[in-house]
Protein backbone atom coordinates (compact mmCIF):
# COMPACT_ATOMS: atom_id res chain seq x y z
CA UNK A 1 0.00 0.00 0.00
CA UNK A 2 0.97 3.15 -1.16
CA UNK A 3 1.57 5.92 2.03
CA UNK A 4 -1.04 8.04 -0.04
CA UNK A 5 -3.49 5.47 0.32
CA UNK A 6 -2.94 5.07 3.88
CA UNK A 7 -3.21 8.58 4.69
CA UNK A 8 -6.38 8.51 2.17
CA UNK A 9 -8.07 5.71 4.29
CA UNK A 10 -7.60 3.48 1.08
CA UNK A 11 -8.70 -0.30 1.31
CA UNK A 12 -8.89 -2.00 -1.63
CA UNK A 13 -11.43 -4.81 -1.78
CA UNK A 14 -11.13 -8.41 -3.07
CA UNK A 15 -12.58 -8.89 -6.63
CA UNK A 16 -14.62 -12.18 -4.74
CA UNK A 17 -16.16 -9.31 -2.54
CA UNK A 18 -16.75 -6.53 -5.10
CA UNK A 19 -18.43 -9.35 -7.54
CA UNK A 20 -20.98 -10.37 -4.45
CA UNK A 21 -21.69 -6.65 -3.91
CA UNK A 22 -22.40 -5.86 -7.72
CA UNK A 23 -24.32 -8.84 -8.67
CA UNK A 24 -26.56 -7.68 -4.95
CA UNK A 25 -26.96 -3.82 -6.32
CA UNK A 26 -27.65 -5.09 -10.12
CA UNK A 27 -29.58 -8.17 -9.99
CA UNK A 28 -33.14 -6.36 -9.64
CA UNK A 29 -32.00 -3.91 -12.91
CA UNK A 30 -30.76 -6.45 -14.87
CA UNK A 31 -32.61 -9.41 -14.56
CA UNK A 32 -34.85 -10.08 -17.94
CA UNK A 33 -34.12 -6.82 -19.14
CA UNK A 34 -33.59 -6.18 -22.84
CA UNK A 35 -30.58 -5.07 -24.36
CA UNK A 36 -32.01 -1.75 -24.37
CA UNK A 37 -32.86 -1.33 -21.16
CA UNK A 38 -29.03 -2.49 -19.84
CA UNK A 39 -27.51 0.18 -22.13
CA UNK A 40 -29.71 2.84 -20.55
CA UNK A 41 -28.39 1.81 -17.01
CA UNK A 42 -25.56 4.37 -15.68
CA UNK A 43 -23.61 2.73 -12.17
CA UNK A 44 -21.53 4.76 -9.92
CA UNK A 45 -18.60 4.16 -7.62
CA UNK A 46 -17.55 7.49 -5.91
CA UNK A 47 -14.47 6.22 -4.99
CA UNK A 48 -13.42 4.08 -7.14
CA UNK A 49 -9.52 3.11 -5.96
CA UNK A 50 -7.99 0.85 -8.66
CA UNK A 51 -11.74 0.27 -10.13
CA UNK A 52 -12.51 -3.55 -8.93
CA UNK A 53 -16.40 -2.52 -8.68
CA UNK A 54 -16.42 -1.14 -11.94
CA UNK A 55 -14.69 -3.64 -13.48
CA UNK A 56 -17.59 -6.41 -11.81
CA UNK A 57 -20.02 -4.11 -13.03
CA UNK A 58 -18.94 -4.26 -16.53
CA UNK A 59 -19.13 -7.84 -16.04
CA UNK A 60 -22.47 -8.00 -14.53
CA UNK A 61 -23.44 -5.49 -17.62
CA UNK A 62 -21.93 -7.18 -20.69
CA UNK A 63 -23.33 -11.24 -19.24
CA UNK A 64 -26.99 -9.66 -19.46
CA UNK A 65 -26.65 -7.95 -22.28
CA UNK A 66 -25.01 -10.75 -23.95
CA UNK A 67 -28.09 -13.07 -22.74
CA UNK A 68 -30.45 -10.10 -24.18
CA UNK A 69 -29.05 -10.21 -27.00
CA UNK A 70 -28.88 -14.08 -27.69
CA UNK A 71 -32.35 -13.84 -26.54
CA UNK A 72 -33.20 -11.39 -29.49
CA UNK A 73 -31.85 -13.36 -32.34
CA UNK A 74 -28.59 -11.51 -31.79
CA UNK A 75 -25.14 -13.39 -31.95
CA UNK A 76 -22.69 -10.46 -31.19
CA UNK A 77 -19.71 -11.43 -29.18
CA UNK A 78 -19.43 -11.42 -25.05
CA UNK A 79 -16.18 -8.65 -25.90
CA UNK A 80 -18.21 -6.93 -27.76
CA UNK A 81 -20.87 -6.46 -25.22
CA UNK A 82 -17.82 -5.46 -22.52
CA UNK A 83 -17.34 -2.76 -24.85
CA UNK A 84 -20.45 -1.73 -24.96
CA UNK A 85 -21.44 -1.60 -21.69
CA UNK A 86 -18.13 0.81 -20.67
CA UNK A 87 -20.12 3.92 -21.21
CA UNK A 88 -22.68 2.77 -18.72
CA UNK A 89 -20.15 3.48 -15.17
CA UNK A 90 -18.83 6.45 -14.26
CA UNK A 91 -16.81 6.90 -11.20
CA UNK A 92 -14.98 9.28 -8.88
CA UNK A 93 -11.84 9.30 -6.68
CA UNK A 94 -9.63 11.79 -5.19
CA UNK A 95 -6.36 9.97 -6.01
CA UNK A 96 -5.09 10.84 -9.61
CA UNK A 97 -3.18 7.60 -9.32
CA UNK A 98 -5.90 5.29 -8.11
CA UNK A 99 -7.66 6.98 -11.38
CA UNK A 100 -5.05 6.81 -13.62
CA UNK A 101 -4.60 2.77 -12.54
CA UNK A 102 -8.23 2.33 -12.94
CA UNK A 103 -8.29 3.75 -16.40
CA UNK A 104 -6.06 1.38 -17.43
CA UNK A 105 -8.07 -1.29 -16.59
CA UNK A 106 -11.67 0.14 -17.92
CA UNK A 107 -10.17 1.80 -20.87
CA UNK A 108 -12.44 4.27 -22.24
CA UNK A 109 -14.58 4.87 -19.33
CA UNK A 110 -15.83 8.34 -17.82
CA UNK A 111 -13.70 8.60 -14.57
CA UNK A 112 -12.67 11.79 -12.70
CA UNK A 113 -10.28 12.95 -10.30
CA UNK A 114 -12.18 15.29 -7.79
CA UNK A 115 -13.81 15.11 -4.01
CA UNK A 116 -16.66 12.77 -4.06
CA UNK A 117 -18.26 14.44 -0.96
CA UNK A 118 -17.52 18.16 -2.31
CA UNK A 119 -18.35 17.87 -6.12
CA UNK A 120 -21.44 19.29 -7.74
CA UNK A 121 -22.68 15.63 -9.29
CA UNK A 122 -25.74 17.39 -10.86
CA UNK A 123 -23.08 19.61 -12.63
CA UNK A 124 -20.88 16.80 -13.82
CA UNK A 125 -22.95 14.52 -15.02
CA UNK A 126 -26.05 16.92 -16.10
CA UNK A 127 -27.14 13.83 -18.72
CA UNK A 128 -27.75 11.70 -15.87
CA UNK A 129 -29.03 14.21 -13.46
CA UNK A 130 -31.69 15.25 -15.91
CA UNK A 131 -33.46 11.73 -15.26
CA UNK A 132 -33.18 11.60 -11.60
CA UNK A 133 -29.59 10.55 -10.77
CA UNK A 134 -27.82 7.42 -11.30
CA UNK A 135 -29.36 3.82 -11.46
CA UNK A 136 -26.84 2.40 -8.95
CA UNK A 137 -24.54 3.12 -6.48
CA UNK A 138 -21.75 0.47 -4.94
CA UNK A 139 -18.19 0.95 -3.61
CA UNK A 140 -16.05 0.94 -0.58
CA UNK A 141 -15.91 3.98 0.66
CA UNK A 142 -12.51 4.92 2.35
CA UNK A 143 -11.94 4.57 6.19
CA UNK A 144 -10.67 8.13 7.51
CA UNK A 145 -11.44 9.97 10.60
CA UNK A 146 -12.14 13.37 9.36
CA UNK A 147 -10.38 15.36 12.69
CA UNK A 148 -7.69 14.24 9.92
CA UNK A 149 -8.79 16.36 7.58
CA UNK A 150 -7.67 20.36 7.19
CA UNK A 151 -11.48 21.42 5.69
CA UNK A 152 -14.53 19.83 6.48
CA UNK A 153 -17.00 22.69 5.55
CA UNK A 154 -18.32 20.42 2.81
CA UNK A 155 -19.07 17.70 5.27
CA UNK A 156 -21.23 19.99 7.54
CA UNK A 157 -23.82 20.05 4.74
CA UNK A 158 -24.48 16.55 5.23
CA UNK A 159 -27.10 15.07 7.79
CA UNK A 160 -25.54 12.82 9.04
CA UNK A 161 -22.31 15.29 10.08
CA UNK A 162 -21.06 14.47 13.54
CA UNK A 163 -17.44 15.91 14.77
CA UNK A 164 -16.03 12.57 14.76
CA UNK A 165 -17.36 10.56 12.44
CA UNK A 166 -15.69 8.24 9.64
CA UNK A 167 -15.66 9.95 5.71
CA UNK A 168 -17.43 6.71 4.98
CA UNK A 169 -20.97 7.95 6.97
CA UNK A 170 -20.77 10.57 4.55
CA UNK A 171 -20.41 8.53 1.35
CA UNK A 172 -23.78 6.20 2.70
CA UNK A 173 -25.47 9.39 2.55
CA UNK A 174 -24.15 10.57 -0.89
CA UNK A 175 -25.43 7.71 -2.40
CA UNK A 176 -28.60 8.28 -1.53
CA UNK A 177 -28.26 11.95 -2.82
CA UNK A 178 -26.69 10.81 -5.79
CA UNK A 179 -29.12 7.77 -6.94
CA UNK A 180 -32.52 8.45 -8.72
CA UNK A 181 -35.60 7.35 -7.15
CA UNK A 182 -35.55 3.68 -7.40
CA UNK A 183 -32.13 3.06 -7.70
CA UNK A 184 -30.06 0.87 -5.74
CA UNK A 185 -26.75 1.21 -3.71
CA UNK A 186 -24.82 -1.24 -2.41
CA UNK A 187 -21.55 -0.25 0.32
CA UNK A 188 -19.45 -1.84 2.10
CA UNK A 189 -17.81 -0.11 5.30
CA UNK A 190 -16.74 -0.11 8.95
CA UNK A 191 -19.67 -1.53 11.17
CA UNK A 192 -19.28 0.81 13.70
CA UNK A 193 -22.33 3.12 12.36
CA UNK A 194 -24.56 0.35 13.42
CA UNK A 195 -23.98 1.33 17.12
CA UNK A 196 -21.40 4.30 17.50
CA UNK A 197 -22.65 7.45 18.91
CA UNK A 198 -20.93 9.24 15.68
CA UNK A 199 -23.35 7.23 13.68
CA UNK A 200 -26.87 8.34 15.23
CA UNK A 201 -27.33 10.81 12.42
CA UNK A 202 -26.60 8.36 9.07
CA UNK A 203 -28.72 5.82 11.08
CA UNK A 204 -31.79 8.56 11.62
CA UNK A 205 -31.61 9.34 7.92
CA UNK A 206 -31.57 5.79 6.88
CA UNK A 207 -34.70 5.38 9.37
CA UNK A 208 -36.22 8.36 7.53
CA UNK A 209 -36.03 7.23 3.89
CA UNK A 210 -36.77 3.65 4.77
CA UNK A 211 -34.03 2.69 2.03
CA UNK A 212 -32.43 -0.32 4.17
CA UNK A 213 -33.14 -3.40 2.41
CA UNK A 214 -30.29 -5.51 4.34
CA UNK A 215 -27.17 -5.74 6.70
CA UNK A 216 -24.24 -8.27 6.75
CA UNK A 217 -21.75 -7.40 9.67
CA UNK A 218 -18.69 -9.32 8.45
CA UNK A 219 -16.69 -8.53 11.49
CA UNK A 220 -16.08 -12.01 11.93
CA UNK A 221 -15.08 -12.18 8.40
CA UNK A 222 -10.86 -11.47 7.39
CA UNK A 223 -12.30 -9.58 4.31
CA UNK A 224 -9.66 -7.36 3.83
CA UNK A 225 -5.86 -8.78 4.30
CA UNK A 226 -4.00 -6.25 5.36
CA UNK A 227 -6.53 -4.25 7.09
CA UNK A 228 -8.67 -4.53 10.59
CA UNK A 229 -11.85 -2.66 9.57
CA UNK A 230 -14.51 -4.91 10.54
CA UNK A 231 -16.70 -4.59 7.90
CA UNK A 232 -20.18 -4.59 6.95
CA UNK A 233 -22.35 -4.65 3.61
CA UNK A 234 -25.39 -2.34 3.50
CA UNK A 235 -27.86 -2.37 0.54
CA UNK A 236 -31.44 -0.74 -0.25
CA UNK A 237 -33.35 0.77 -2.45
CA UNK A 238 -33.33 4.59 -2.39
CA UNK A 239 -36.89 6.65 -2.51
CA UNK A 240 -38.59 3.10 -2.10
CA UNK A 241 -39.31 2.38 1.66
CA UNK A 242 -39.09 -1.25 1.54
CA UNK A 243 -40.47 -4.53 3.88
CA UNK A 244 -41.65 -3.56 7.49
CA UNK A 245 -38.54 -5.72 8.29
CA UNK A 246 -34.90 -5.13 7.56
CA UNK A 247 -33.35 -8.57 7.16
CA UNK A 248 -29.50 -8.69 8.88
CA UNK A 249 -27.14 -11.07 9.71
CA UNK A 250 -23.91 -11.59 11.36
CA UNK A 251 -21.80 -13.65 9.38
CA UNK A 252 -19.36 -16.55 10.69
CA UNK A 253 -15.81 -16.58 9.93
CA UNK A 254 -15.93 -19.44 7.86
CA UNK A 255 -19.02 -18.15 5.32
CA UNK A 256 -18.15 -16.43 1.90
CA UNK A 257 -19.00 -12.81 1.24
CA UNK A 258 -21.22 -14.06 -1.19
CA UNK A 259 -23.16 -16.54 0.74
CA UNK A 260 -23.41 -14.39 3.72
CA UNK A 261 -25.37 -11.80 1.15
CA UNK A 262 -27.49 -14.56 -0.19
CA UNK A 263 -28.83 -15.72 2.93
CA UNK A 264 -32.13 -14.13 4.07
CA UNK A 265 -31.02 -13.22 7.15
CA UNK A 266 -32.87 -12.47 10.28
CA UNK A 267 -35.85 -9.99 10.00
CA UNK A 268 -35.53 -6.94 12.06
CA UNK A 269 -38.57 -4.33 12.61
CA UNK A 270 -37.73 -1.18 10.71
CA UNK A 271 -39.49 0.85 13.74
CA UNK A 272 -37.43 -0.68 16.47
CA UNK A 273 -33.75 0.68 14.57
CA UNK A 274 -34.72 4.53 14.44
CA UNK A 275 -31.54 6.67 15.92
CA UNK A 276 -30.19 4.46 18.40
CA UNK A 277 -27.95 1.32 17.87
CA UNK A 278 -28.97 -1.26 15.45
CA UNK A 279 -28.25 -4.46 17.05
CA UNK A 280 -28.34 -7.50 14.82
CA UNK A 281 -29.59 -10.08 17.25
CA UNK A 282 -30.88 -13.34 16.99
CA UNK A 283 -34.86 -13.09 18.33
CA UNK A 284 -34.21 -15.15 21.71
CA UNK A 285 -30.80 -12.72 22.55
CA UNK A 286 -33.30 -9.89 21.50
CA UNK A 287 -35.89 -10.62 24.27
CA UNK A 288 -33.29 -11.83 26.64
CA UNK A 289 -31.86 -8.00 26.36
CA UNK A 290 -34.79 -6.31 26.21
CA UNK A 291 -36.04 -7.42 29.61
CA UNK A 292 -32.98 -7.06 31.14
CA UNK A 293 -33.12 -3.78 30.07
CA UNK A 294 -36.50 -3.17 30.96
CA UNK A 295 -36.63 -4.47 34.60
CA UNK A 296 -33.64 -3.18 35.63
CA UNK A 297 -31.42 0.54 35.55
CA UNK A 298 -28.84 1.14 33.73
CA UNK A 299 -24.86 1.11 34.71
CA UNK A 300 -24.93 4.84 33.61
CA UNK A 301 -27.60 5.39 35.69
CA UNK A 302 -26.09 3.87 38.68
CA UNK A 303 -22.53 4.69 39.01
CA UNK A 304 -20.59 8.14 37.88
CA UNK A 305 -18.70 8.44 34.34
CA UNK A 306 -15.80 6.60 34.16
CA UNK A 307 -12.42 8.07 33.54
CA UNK A 308 -9.58 7.38 30.78
CA UNK A 309 -6.27 6.79 32.10
CA UNK A 310 -3.16 9.06 31.74
CA UNK A 311 -1.80 9.95 28.40
CA UNK A 312 2.20 10.96 29.13
CA UNK A 313 2.73 11.70 24.93
CA UNK A 314 6.23 10.37 26.07
CA UNK A 315 6.02 7.40 28.14
CA UNK A 316 10.15 7.10 28.02
CA UNK A 317 10.24 9.80 29.47
CA UNK A 318 7.75 9.74 31.92
CA UNK A 319 7.24 6.31 33.09
CA UNK A 320 10.41 4.84 34.66
CA UNK A 321 11.62 1.65 36.45
CA UNK A 322 12.66 0.53 39.57
CA UNK A 323 16.35 1.33 39.62
CA UNK A 324 15.46 5.38 38.21
CA UNK A 325 12.36 5.57 40.85
CA UNK A 326 15.07 4.40 44.02
CA UNK A 327 17.48 7.29 42.48
CA UNK A 328 14.99 9.60 41.85
CA UNK A 329 13.29 8.71 45.67
CA UNK A 330 17.01 8.95 47.20
CA UNK A 331 18.23 12.37 45.59
CA UNK A 332 14.17 13.96 46.63
CA UNK A 333 12.10 11.53 48.84
CA UNK A 334 10.09 14.42 48.65
CA UNK A 335 9.08 13.57 45.34
CA UNK A 336 7.24 10.04 46.32
CA UNK A 337 3.71 11.23 45.78
CA UNK A 338 4.37 12.37 41.93
CA UNK A 339 5.76 8.89 41.88
CA UNK A 340 2.95 6.18 41.77
CA UNK A 341 2.96 2.34 40.32
CA UNK A 342 1.48 2.50 36.73
CA UNK A 343 -0.33 0.06 35.16
CA UNK A 344 -1.71 -0.25 31.68
CA UNK A 345 -4.32 -2.91 29.94
CA UNK A 346 -2.99 -5.84 29.96
CA UNK A 347 -2.01 -5.82 33.68
CA UNK A 348 -5.84 -5.76 34.21
CA UNK A 349 -6.86 -9.23 35.38
CA UNK A 350 -10.34 -10.39 36.93
CA UNK A 351 -10.28 -9.70 40.50
CA UNK A 352 -7.28 -8.31 41.45
CA UNK A 353 -4.54 -6.52 38.89
CA UNK A 354 -0.98 -8.16 37.97
CA UNK A 355 2.39 -7.15 40.15
CA UNK A 356 3.81 -4.34 38.31
CA UNK A 357 7.72 -3.05 38.07
CA UNK A 358 6.98 0.24 36.22
CA UNK A 359 6.21 3.85 37.61
CA UNK A 360 4.91 7.18 36.37
CA UNK A 361 6.08 10.57 36.95
CA UNK A 362 2.57 12.26 37.60
CA UNK A 363 3.79 15.89 36.29
CA UNK A 364 -0.19 17.21 36.43
CA UNK A 365 -0.52 21.00 35.12
CA UNK A 366 0.36 23.14 37.23
CA UNK A 367 3.18 20.94 39.06
CA UNK A 368 6.35 23.02 39.93
CA UNK A 369 9.81 21.17 39.59
CA UNK A 370 11.29 23.95 41.05
CA UNK A 371 11.74 21.61 44.38
CA UNK A 372 12.25 19.01 42.66
CA UNK A 373 15.86 19.30 40.55
CA UNK A 374 16.82 15.75 40.21
CA UNK A 375 13.26 14.57 38.47
CA UNK A 376 13.81 18.01 35.88
CA UNK A 377 17.56 16.53 35.44
CA UNK A 378 15.62 13.50 34.10
CA UNK A 379 13.19 14.85 32.24
CA UNK A 380 15.77 17.14 30.22
CA UNK A 381 16.86 14.03 29.25
CA UNK A 382 13.96 13.92 26.94
CA UNK A 383 13.40 17.76 26.47
CA UNK A 384 13.29 17.79 22.59
CA UNK A 385 10.81 14.73 22.26
CA UNK A 386 8.48 16.41 25.24
CA UNK A 387 7.87 19.88 24.08
CA UNK A 388 4.84 20.89 22.56
CA UNK A 389 4.35 21.56 19.02
CA UNK A 390 3.89 25.71 18.78
CA UNK A 391 0.13 26.62 17.12
CA UNK A 392 2.54 28.35 14.16
CA UNK A 393 4.55 25.96 13.52
CA UNK A 394 4.34 24.87 9.47
CA UNK A 395 2.15 21.68 9.93
CA UNK A 396 4.08 20.18 6.65
CA UNK A 397 7.42 20.44 8.37
CA UNK A 398 7.89 17.54 11.05
CA UNK A 399 8.15 18.39 14.38
CA UNK A 400 10.23 16.11 16.57
CA UNK A 401 8.29 16.88 20.17
CA UNK A 402 4.36 16.35 21.26
CA UNK A 403 1.33 17.51 19.77
CA UNK A 404 -0.02 21.19 20.57
CA UNK A 405 -1.17 22.19 23.93
CA UNK A 406 -1.54 24.29 26.90
CA UNK A 407 0.92 22.35 28.85
CA UNK A 408 4.62 22.60 30.01
CA UNK A 409 7.59 20.81 28.52
CA UNK A 410 7.60 18.59 31.61
CA UNK A 411 3.66 18.08 32.36
CA UNK A 412 2.05 15.49 31.04
CA UNK A 413 -0.15 15.87 27.87
CA UNK A 414 -3.42 15.73 29.03
CA UNK A 415 -4.82 17.35 32.26
CA UNK A 416 -4.78 14.22 34.56
CA UNK A 417 -8.66 13.30 35.83
CA UNK A 418 -9.50 12.98 39.45
CA UNK A 419 -10.23 9.22 39.35
CA UNK A 420 -6.84 9.12 37.44
CA UNK A 421 -5.06 10.61 40.65
CA UNK A 422 -7.51 9.18 43.36
CA UNK A 423 -5.99 7.00 46.29
CA UNK A 424 -9.73 5.66 46.55
CA UNK A 425 -10.65 2.26 45.57
CA UNK A 426 -11.45 2.01 42.18
CA UNK A 427 -12.67 -0.60 39.61
CA UNK A 428 -10.22 -0.94 36.47
CA UNK A 429 -11.08 -2.60 33.34
CA UNK A 430 -9.45 -2.72 30.14
CA UNK A 431 -10.10 -0.82 26.96
CA UNK A 432 -9.95 -3.84 25.16
CA UNK A 433 -11.21 -7.30 26.56
CA UNK A 434 -11.01 -10.69 25.48
CA UNK A 435 -13.53 -11.52 28.45
CA UNK A 436 -14.49 -10.12 31.08
CA UNK A 437 -11.66 -8.69 33.20
CA UNK A 438 -12.30 -6.15 36.14
CA UNK A 439 -10.47 -5.42 38.80
CA UNK A 440 -10.34 -3.70 42.59
CA UNK A 441 -7.24 -1.13 42.99
CA UNK A 442 -7.26 0.14 46.75
CA UNK A 443 -3.42 1.16 46.16
CA UNK A 444 -3.73 4.34 44.80
CA UNK A 445 -2.26 2.70 40.83
CA UNK A 446 -2.05 5.28 37.60
CA UNK A 447 -3.28 3.58 35.22
CA UNK A 448 -2.66 4.32 31.43
CA UNK A 449 -4.63 5.39 28.45
CA UNK A 450 -6.14 1.45 27.81
CA UNK A 451 -7.56 1.41 31.38
CA UNK A 452 -11.07 2.37 31.99
CA UNK A 453 -11.91 4.23 36.01
CA UNK A 454 -14.52 3.59 37.64
CA UNK A 455 -15.26 5.55 40.84
CA UNK A 456 -15.56 3.06 43.89
CA UNK A 457 -14.71 -0.23 45.19
CA UNK A 458 -18.53 -1.98 44.79
CA UNK A 459 -18.20 -5.41 45.35
CA UNK A 460 -21.46 -6.58 43.66
CA UNK A 461 -20.37 -4.24 40.79
CA UNK A 462 -16.71 -6.17 40.75
CA UNK A 463 -18.69 -9.90 40.53
CA UNK A 464 -21.12 -8.84 37.70
CA UNK A 465 -17.86 -7.06 35.48
CA UNK A 466 -16.35 -10.49 36.39
CA UNK A 467 -19.49 -12.56 35.44
CA UNK A 468 -20.46 -14.78 32.62
CA UNK A 469 -23.57 -12.38 32.20
CA UNK A 470 -21.19 -9.51 31.72
CA UNK A 471 -19.53 -11.35 29.42
CA UNK A 472 -22.20 -12.86 27.13
CA UNK A 473 -23.83 -9.41 27.06
CA UNK A 474 -20.61 -7.93 26.24
CA UNK A 475 -20.29 -9.99 22.77
CA UNK A 476 -23.73 -8.67 21.40
CA UNK A 477 -23.22 -4.87 22.84
CA UNK A 478 -20.14 -3.68 22.25
CA UNK A 479 -17.69 -3.00 19.88
CA UNK A 480 -15.76 -6.14 18.42
CA UNK A 481 -11.66 -5.60 18.50
CA UNK A 482 -9.22 -8.37 17.03
CA UNK A 483 -9.58 -11.78 17.81
CA UNK A 484 -12.99 -12.16 18.59
CA UNK A 485 -12.10 -9.04 21.43
CA UNK A 486 -14.57 -6.28 22.42
CA UNK A 487 -14.14 -2.41 23.18
CA UNK A 488 -16.10 -1.65 26.32
CA UNK A 489 -16.54 2.13 25.00
CA UNK A 490 -18.98 3.80 28.04
CA UNK A 491 -21.35 4.80 25.25
CA UNK A 492 -22.50 1.05 25.15
CA UNK A 493 -21.14 0.01 28.60
CA UNK A 494 -23.58 2.62 30.33
CA UNK A 495 -26.58 0.32 29.21
CA UNK A 496 -25.29 -2.70 30.91
CA UNK A 497 -28.53 -3.20 33.13
CA UNK A 498 -27.37 -3.91 36.68
CA UNK A 499 -29.50 -5.92 39.45
CA UNK A 500 -30.75 -4.41 42.60
CA UNK A 501 -31.02 -7.39 44.94
CA UNK A 502 -31.96 -7.13 48.07
CA UNK A 503 -29.77 -6.07 50.67
CA UNK A 504 -29.04 -9.66 51.74
CA UNK A 505 -28.15 -11.01 47.99
CA UNK A 506 -26.44 -7.91 47.75
CA UNK A 507 -24.13 -8.54 50.96
CA UNK A 508 -23.99 -12.07 50.52
CA UNK A 509 -22.64 -11.59 47.06
CA UNK A 510 -20.10 -9.11 48.54
CA UNK A 511 -18.63 -11.72 50.89
CA UNK A 512 -18.31 -14.05 47.94
CA UNK A 513 -15.86 -11.74 46.31
CA UNK A 514 -14.05 -10.66 49.72
CA UNK A 515 -13.43 -14.27 49.42
CA UNK A 516 -12.39 -14.43 45.82
CA UNK A 517 -10.18 -11.17 46.22
CA UNK A 518 -8.34 -13.18 49.16
CA UNK A 519 -8.03 -16.37 47.23
CA UNK A 520 -6.76 -14.64 44.35
CA UNK A 521 -3.80 -13.05 46.13
CA UNK A 522 -3.03 -16.59 47.47
CA UNK A 523 -3.10 -18.05 44.00
CA UNK A 524 -0.72 -15.75 42.48
CA UNK A 525 1.63 -16.05 45.66
CA UNK A 526 1.60 -20.14 44.52
CA UNK A 527 0.36 -21.64 47.75
CA UNK A 528 -1.18 -25.21 47.05
CA UNK A 529 -4.53 -26.37 47.05
CA UNK A 530 -6.02 -22.96 45.60
CA UNK A 531 -6.99 -23.80 41.94
CA UNK A 532 -9.86 -26.06 42.91
CA UNK A 533 -11.25 -23.47 45.54
CA UNK A 534 -10.63 -21.15 42.80
CA UNK A 535 -12.82 -22.63 40.23
CA UNK A 536 -15.69 -23.48 43.33
CA UNK A 537 -15.49 -20.64 44.16
CA UNK A 538 -15.98 -18.52 40.52
CA UNK A 539 -19.28 -20.73 39.77
CA UNK A 540 -20.74 -20.01 43.03
CA UNK A 541 -19.92 -16.22 42.20
CA UNK A 542 -21.59 -16.67 38.69
CA UNK A 543 -24.87 -18.62 39.97
CA UNK A 544 -25.06 -15.78 42.73
CA UNK A 545 -25.21 -13.13 40.06
CA UNK A 546 -27.36 -14.85 37.60
CA UNK A 547 -29.85 -15.51 40.58
CA UNK A 548 -29.64 -11.86 41.13
CA UNK A 549 -31.18 -10.80 37.36
CA UNK A 550 -33.87 -13.17 38.06
CA UNK A 551 -32.92 -15.27 35.19
CA UNK A 552 -35.28 -18.48 34.04
CA UNK A 553 -33.73 -21.56 33.57
CA UNK A 554 -33.65 -20.92 29.64
CA UNK A 555 -31.96 -18.06 30.60
CA UNK A 556 -29.64 -19.13 32.46
CA UNK A 557 -28.57 -21.78 29.62
CA UNK A 558 -28.24 -19.33 27.20
CA UNK A 559 -26.30 -17.25 28.88
CA UNK A 560 -23.98 -19.90 29.96
CA UNK A 561 -23.66 -21.46 26.88
CA UNK A 562 -21.50 -17.96 25.62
Amino acid sequence: MRESERVLGVVYTPPEVARAMVERALGPLVRGKSAAEILALRVCDPAIGEGVFLVEVVRVLAEHLHAAWQAAGNQRAIAEARRAVVPCIAGVDIDTHAVVAARGVLGDADLRVANALALDWSAAWPAVFARGGFDAIVGNPPYIRQEQLADKAALRGYASYDGVADLYVYFVELAHRIARPGGRYCLITPNKWLTAAYGRGLRELLAARGSVEGIVDLARTAVFADADAFPSIVWGTVGVVGAPAIRATRSEADVSVADALDEAGLPHPRERWQGDPWHIDVPADRALIDRLEARWPSLGSVIGRPSRGVVTGFNRAFVIDRATRDALLAAEPTAAPLIRPFVKGRDVRPWLPAQVERWILLIDRGTSLEPLPAIRAHLEGFRAALEPRPATWDAATRWSGRKPGAYRWYELQDPVGELAASRAPRLLYQDIQTGPACCLDDTGLVPDTTVWILPGGERYLLAVLNSALYGWYARRRFAPALNGAVRPKFEYLRALPIATPPDATRAAIAQLVDQRLALEGARRRGEAGTDAVTRELDAAIDDAVLDSYELSAAERARVIAG
